[in-house]
């Protein structure tokens, strides 16, 4: 009886033109909260989803670390390593130290990677500018990759020479004396990550090894496996295999930060939006308490035909559920159909600064069913005194003042 009695009172409320101009703003209100809530997550889904693509090609998925600092690794631990999971797709050995670059009065502090042969090719897949090839032919120097954001930064080109000094010293004939390496810069990669672009050169391990003196030396195991999703599990395999001498952290570990920091803005975000629909739910409440008034004589005489409070009260709750689920529908839809536009064709560019200069987005079915699943429930909530209030609702009072 209630749903009928409500959906019924809710047609008729067209003869009032007051009641029904709060209704359609309530309904507004509840529409523009949703909307408003699933276009600014998907947009905030779409960063997120970026920058995993982002680092899912450029950043180390796994890496592998000795407690002791430098270490030995031999071909057979390299290939246990491999073997322990089927989802690992690489295993790259890299002797990594901290650095300084000097380019005519400019320099840089950087992280000098010296990597393999396999690794040394994917980096030359990034490579968007060589330096000539007359130039490294006559040049018998230690070569060089440099980031875009640093080639930019200290006014590099492929073909310039740079100074790199390390801040560990080593001993000399003189005494304690930096090491110091001249390197020419063979091409300038672009990954689509600035941070790794600003602070990251790679160069062949061989030539890291005669700069710091030392050879056979490892600082780390940088690993790749097929998804992002799988790097938890790879590293919980490669634990058991070296046991606890080795540090094995995954990138959900490595940059918890980031995502930690990301997670935190949208849950604000949704906290600080639903709000629209909470304000929106105050205009639904005001129009159904209107409405107990103007039907108290019709409500009265339910009562008195044998009509319990628990079925007066419902035709409240599916009249605000309904005003509710118009408002909560519509604005997914219209919300979607933005998302959708904004995706398509890029309406909004972005600053440089940015990593990609349209707006990522992505519609979560997850995301949506939380927007919609709460909206309803706080509409469904504002709707509950209302209800009461029509429950409580005696009826011979009702009767004698109608």
């Amino acid at each position: 009886m209630g749903r009928k009695v409500g959906f019924r009172y809710l047609r008729a409320k067209k003869g009032s033109s007051f009641l029904s101009a709060i209704t359609a703003i309530s309904i507004g209100g509840v529409g523009v909260g949703v909307l408003t809530m699933v276009v600014t997550l998907s947009v905030m889904a779409g960063f997120e989803q970026e920058l995993k693509k982002r680092l899912f090609s450029a950043e180390t998925h796994i890496l592998v670390e000795s407690n002791e600092g430098y270490f030995r690794a031999s071909q057979e631990q390299l290939a246990q390593i491999k073997q322990s999971s089927h989802v690992i797709k690489s295993v790259y050995p890299v002797l990594q130290t901290e650095v300084i670059l000097r380019s005519g009065k400019k320099v840089n502090g950087s992280i000098l990677k010296g990597v393999g042969p396999e690794q040394l090719n994917w980096v030359k897949k990034q490579v968007i500018e060589w330096a000539p090839n007359e130039l490294l032919a006559e040049s018998s120097e230690a070569r060089l990759f440099m980031g875009a954001e640093m080639g930019f930064e200290l006014g590099i080109v492929p073909g310039d020479r740079v100074t790199v000094v390390s801040p560990v010293e080593s001993e000399g004939p003189f005494g304690a004396v930096p090491r110091v390496k001249r390197y020419v810069i063979e091409g300038i990669y672009k990954t689509g990550v600035p941070e790794q672009e600003l602070h990251v050169v790679f160069s062949a391990d061989k030539d890291v090894e005669s700069f710091l003196k030392q050879s056979g030396l490892l600082s780390q195991i940088e690993i790749r496996v097929g998804t992002l999703e799988e790097a938890p599990g790879a590293a919980r395999a490669i634990e058991k295999v070296l046991g606890n001498a080795y540090l094995v952290r995954p990138w959900q570990v490595l940059n918890a930060h980031l995502f930690q920091s990301l997670q935190l803005e949208r849950t604000a975000m949704f906290c600080i939006l639903i709000f629209i629909v909470i304000v929106a739910t105050f205009n639904i409440v005001s129009t159904l308490t209107m409405m107990v008034l103007e039907k108290k004589r019709g409500l009265s005489i339910l009562r008195a035909m044998g009509a319990t409070r628990r079925q007066v009260g419902s035709i409240f709750l599916w009249e605000g559920l309904a005003i509710g689920l118009i408002g909560v529908v519509g604005g997914t839809i219209i919300g979607i159909v933005i998302c959708e536009v904004l995706r398509r064709y890029p309406i909004i560019e972005l600053p440089e600064v940015y990593y990609d200069r349209t707006l990522p987005v992505v519609v979560q079915p997850t995301g949506i069913l939380i927007v919609v699943v709460s909206a309803l429930v706080i509409v469904l909530l504002g709707a509950l005194a209302p209800a009461r209030r029509a429950s409580d609702l005696p009826p011979i009072q009702g009767i004698r003042e109608g």
